[in-house]
């Protein structure tokens, strides 16, 4: 029998994924284009930055402090009835600041708790979709790896779509976009059969028992924990680029920093699923964290454009394969009846280690200088990766 690894089109042409894989993915458009939206429509109607990034900031905060129980609705409720539900709530809700940017900053506080909140984990729920509908091994990786990549896309492409349509028409037409996608995103990804087929625990037999809890699974909670460390490397790119940028006197340089870096994650992403890794996904976390960690501290130490093309572009090829394996711990190191939330931890703790990264790096940049900034912030992840590697393993031989 073959070992080689199916083909990317073998994976979207099993049946009915890609009636989910798409629309997920214009729902994921819409949550990378609100944030630009937002800032550039407040900015604009109350001439603040500040309270700009104040509602930016507690949208972001309420998304994150969410995540896990909006995942757990999920696996209870199914993805019909919550997706949809979320989605009208997401949209309504960005629709109200578009419409009332010069309201009180607690009226534009409480809407942005709201518009977090609310926000529907189109990510995690596609990464149980293909869980569901391909088997273990090389084609779920492969499907895992694809959902790896469209993430970056959609990150890389929603910023400057809301762009465009804010210098060409209006921020509020960036802000209605996103409310568009969000509201088609879900309609067509819970209309997908794969989807209605997610009808939660609680449609099941009654007497089944819940499933586990995933932090109570075994492994699975240093397994969360070291995933704030591809987090923290993406807060720090994204200040990173532009304050080394300034340092270089070249603006654009920002910018092409930040589409390396995307660029070079999608591609491992895809260069991931095309190999079969032996080692356990334990130890790959700890080898490719430390890979990556080690690539952003040798860069900020030897400093200068050149040095940054080259670290940006190494450390993007070594994301992707990290969040990929993150995904796969989720998959099989959980009970199948609680996966959208365990999808959803490992999403919060990318999101908190992003939020980290940029406050310390922006912290240290003014002191230390970007460079060295750059090399410091590294520090905290590796003691993350220090703290968790000895559990990490453990857990991998226990299941040796």
């Amino acid at each position: 029998m073959s070992t080689e690894p199916p083909s990317y089109r073998a994976v979207l042409r099993t049946e009915h994924i890609a009636r989910a894989f798409l629309p997920s993915i214009i729902g994921r458009l819409s949550l990378s284009t609100s944030g630009l939206a937002l800032v550039l429509l407040l900015e604009r109607a109350t001439g603040s930055f500040a309270i700009a990034g104040a509602v930016t900031a507690t949208l972001g905060i309420a998304n994150v402090v969410v995540t896990p129980w909006r995942a757990r609705l999920i696996d209870r409720r199914g993805q019909a009835l919550v997706l949809t539900s979320l989605g009208l709530l997401h949209a309504s809700s960005l629709v109200a600041l578009g419409l009332a940017p010069h309201a009180g900053l607690p009226i534009l506080l409480c809407l942005s708790v709201i518009a977090g909140a609310s926000s529907p984990p189109f990510a995690a729920s596609m990464r149980v979709l293909w869980s569901a509908a391909l088997p273990p091994g090389g084609l779920r990786v492969r499907g895992l790896s694809l959902d790896a990549v469209a993430g970056e896309v959609t990150f890389a492409v929603g910023p400057l779509v809301a762009a465009l349509l804010a210098v060409i028409i209006d921020p509020l037409a960036a802000l209605l976009l996103s409310a568009g996608c969000v509201l088609a995103g879900a309609a067509l990804f819970v209309s997908s059969p794969l989807s209605r087929r997610q009808r939660g625990s609680r449609a099941v037999e009654r007497a089944e028992p819940v499933g586990l809890s995933p932090l109570r699974s075994r492994g699975f909670p240093p397994m969360v924990l070291a995933m704030v460390v591809p987090g923290l490397v993406l807060g720090i790119v994204e200040i990173a680029a532009p304050a080394l940028a300034v340092t270089e006197s070249n603006t654009v340089l920002a910018g092409v920093l930040l589409a390396l870096f995307a660029g070079a994650s999608a591609v491992s992403g895809l260069l991931y699923g095309r190999v079969h890794v032996r080692p356990a996904v334990e130890r790959q976390l700890i080898v490719l964290s430390l890979a990556l960690l080690a690539v952003l501290a040798v860069t900020g130490l030897v400093g200068g454009s050149i040095a940054a093309l080259i670290g940006f572009t190494l450390g993007g090829l070594c994301l992707a394969p990290v969040l990929i394996v993150g995904y796969l711990a989720a998959d099989s190191r959980t009970d199948p009846r609680v996966r959208t939330e365990a999808n959803g931890w490992i999403d919060t703790a990318v999101n908190l280690g992003a939020a980290l990264g940029a406050a310390v790096f922006g912290a240290l940049a003014d002191t230390a200088g970007p460079g060295h900034a750059l090399a410091i912030s590294t520090i905290i992840g590796v003691v993350v990766i220090a703290l968790c590697a000895p559990f990490l393993l453990r857990s991998r031989n226990t299941r040796s």
